[in-house]
C-alpha cells in the first residue's frame, strides 16, 4: 500500500486503511472507485488515503498497535469525554484496560520504529490525538525502561491530557481563524479543567501530573504555572513532546500536517528551551522519519515510494521507483544506503 494526496486518487486504486470519523468509519478497507469520495473526504480534513494499487502491491505498512486497539481506545476517550459532559464519573477501569492494551500490543509487536500515519477527519481528531499521544508516551517510557505499572500511569496520564478540552466552548475548539487573546486565555485553562475534574477519580497523582502540565516547558514559558525543567515530572516531560509532534503531523483546521521529519526537526531544534533533550532522543529513536508508503522525490530526478527501512539509519530507505527522471513509469528498487550521493528532496 502507498500514501497518496486525496487529489491524486485514480479509479485503479482501492482504499487500503479505514478512514473514521467520530462516530464510526466514514470509509472501509477495500472501497472501489475512491476518487469519487475526493470531495467530501476533502472537506472532512482527509488529505491523504491509503491505497493498494499497481505500484505498492509488494509494500508493507505495519502499525505496532492493533487496528481494533486503536479503535477501542479512541471509543473509550469518547464516551469519557460525553461522560464529562454530562457531569458523570468517568470509567476509570475502561480507560485502564485500553492502556493495558496499547502496552501489550507494543511489546508483542515485532516492529521496532513506529510507523506513525494515522489517517483522521476534523470531528476524529480529539479522539485519535489522545490514542496517538498515549503510543507515543508509552514508547518513550518503554525505551527509558519504565515498568509496567510506571508506563501504565504515563499511558492513563496521556490518553486523558486533554480531557479538559470537552469543558471548553465548541465555537472556541473549532475556530478556523487565530483566537482573540481572550480565546486563547480559555484555552489554556483546559489543562487545570480536566485536573480538577480527576481530583477525586480512582487515578494515581502521577498519571494526573501531565494532565495539568503538558504545556509546560523547561524554560519556564508554559502554561497554566510555568514551572522549569526541574520542577517537570518525566511523564510530563513526555507528554509535553508527544502532544506537539502529533499535533503537528495532523490536519487541523486551519494548517494541513507536517512531514514526520519536519515535525522532528522541530522538536529537535527546540530542545535548549522547550524540551528536554534526552526525552526527544528517546522520541526520535523509535519513529520512522519516512514511513513505509510515503510517496517521495529524489534528489536524482525520480520519484518513487518507501518500501523498507534499513535499522539504524532512518534517513536511507529502501524506495521504489515508479517514475524516472524523465517522467515515464518504471519499476526498481534503490538502497539509499548503497547511494549516498542521492538524498529524499521532497514528500509528498
Amino acid at each position: 500500500m502507498r500514501l497518496v494526496p486525496v487529489e491524486e486518487v485514480s479509479p485503479d486504486m482501492k482504499l487500503a486503511k479505514p478512514i473514521y470519523h467520530k462516530n464510526g468509519i466514514l470509509l472501509n478497507t477495500g472501497i472501489d472507485n475512491l476518487h469519487q469520495y475526493g470531495h467530501r473526504l476533502l472537506k472532512k480534513g482527509v488529505n491523504y488515503v491509503y491505497v493498494e494499487d499497481k505500484f505498492s502491491q509488494d509494500i508493507e505498512v505495519n502499525d505496532i498497535i492493533k487496528e481494533e486497539t486503536r479503535k477501542k481506545c479512541k471509543n473509550i476517550i469518547k464516551k469519557t469525554m460525553e461522560d464529562i459532559s454530562f457531569n458523570k464519573n468517568i470509567n476509570v477501569k475502561s480507560i485502564k484496560k485500553g492502556v493495558n492494551q496499547i502496552i501489550d500490543d507494543i511489546y508483542n509487536s515485532k516492529d521496532v520504529l513506529y510507523n506513525l500515519v494515522d489517517i483522521k477527519t476534523y470531528d476524529s481528531y480529539t479522539f485519535s490525538h489522545s490514542v496517538n499521544v498515549a503510543i507515543l508516551s508509552i514508547l518513550i517510557g518503554k525505551s527509558l525502561n519504565f515498568n509496567r505499572t510506571n508506563l501504565q500511569k504515563l499511558g492513563i496520564g496521556s490518553i486523558l491530557h486533554d480531557i479538559g478540552k470537552t469543558l471548553i466552548p465548541e465555537d472556541i475548539l473549532a475556530k478556523k481563524g487565530e483566537l482573540t487573546e481572550d480565546e486563547y486565555k480559555i484555552i489554556k485553562k483546559h489543562p487545570r479543567f480536566g485536573y480538577d475534574y480527576l481530583k477525586e477519580n480512582d487515578i494515581s497523582p502521577t498519571a494526573k501530573n501531565p494532565i495539568l502540565y503538558h504545556h509546560e516547558r523547561k524554560d519556564g514559558s508554559g502554561y497554566p504555572k510555568g514551572i522549569t525543567e526541574d520542577d517537570m515530572h518525566d511523564f510530563t516531560k513526555i507528554v509535553a513532546i508527544t502532544d506537539v509532534f502529533d499535533a503537528l503531523t495532523s490536519n487541523r483546521v486551519y494548517r494541513k500536517k507536517w512531514p514526520t521529519f519536519k515535525a522532528i526537526n522541530y522538536l529537535m531544534s527546540n530542545t535548549t528551551d522547550k524540551f528536554v533533550l534526552k526525552m526527544v532522543k528517546n522520541f526520535v529513536r523509535n519513529l520512522t522519519i519516512y514511513p513505509n508508503g510515503t510517496q517521495v522525490k529524489l534528489s536524482n530526478g525520480e520519484k518513487g515510494i518507501i518500501k523498507k527501512q534499513n535499522p539504524n539509519y532512518p534517513t536511507r530507505p529502501i524506495v521504489k521507483i515508479i517514475e524516472n527522471r524523465e517522467g515515464k513509469e518504471t519499476s526498481r528498487e534503490i538502497n539509499l544506503l548503497n547511494h549516498l550521493n542521492i538524498i529524499i528532496n521532497k514528500v509528498y
